[in-house]
């Protein structure tokens, strides 16, 4: 649960197929051979979920307006009961939402995912990407952050939106908190 909290905060989602069926959960990320690992760990915690030889999907496309080769790899899991409570938690009337518990919900366990997933180092503090969220469930989790773990937490805003900036001054104590969760190759997220 606490893995797929982390997800949820960054490249997972929860679909359904039917309003009559369950859901499913799909974690999709960039193909890059620096994000394998991490894709790996995702695979051994959902692989349980997955159909019995269930193998990674790989798409590549071509950008024209840019002229560059992209890639992604991902992985569905079946269509169970469980994703389906799951998706009640996070979704309203379709729309993915920072669930109001969401202060009991990220352990440090579901932080170390949403950073691997959605963080990036950031002069010496990070940033986590929340595109997706509404200022609402912005402020619900800088508010868990900070009043969880005594993180200094702001907003900045970009050309494609918010996203929470973790102070330098935090640094120190946030890679304490995630570092025993994270893949060797996602440690330069915490400048490592």
């Amino acid at each position: 649960m606490s893995a797929i909290t982390g997800m949820m905060l960054s490249d997972g989602h929860i679909a359904l197929r039917s309003i009559t069926s369950n859901a499913r959960f799909i974690f999709a990320q960039s193909a890059k051979s620096d994000k394998r690992e991490y894709f790996n760990l995702v695979l051994n915690l959902m692989k349980p979920f997955c159909t019995v030889g269930f193998i990674p999907y790989i798409k590549e496309w071509y950008d024209v307006r840019n002229s560059k080769l992209y890639s992604s790899i991902s992985l569905t899991t079946m269509q169970l009961p469980c994703f389906t409570n799951l998706r009640a938690l996070w979704y309203v009337n379709g729309i993915k939402i920072v669930p109001s518990n969401i202060k009991e919900l990220i352990t440090p366990v579901a932080l170390a995912h949403w950073i691997m997933g959605d963080g990036s180092k950031q002069n010496e503090g990070l940033h986590l990407s929340v595109y997706a969220f509404s200022a609402t469930d912005i402020s619900l989790l800088i508010d868990a952050l900070s009043n969880r773990y005594n993180l200094n937490c702001t907003i900045h805003q970009t050309e494609r939106g918010s996203r929470i900036y973790v102070d330098k001054s935090s640094t120190i104590l946030l890679r304490s908190i995630v570092l025993e969760h994270f893949v060797p190759s996602m440690r330069y997220k915490l400048g490592l």
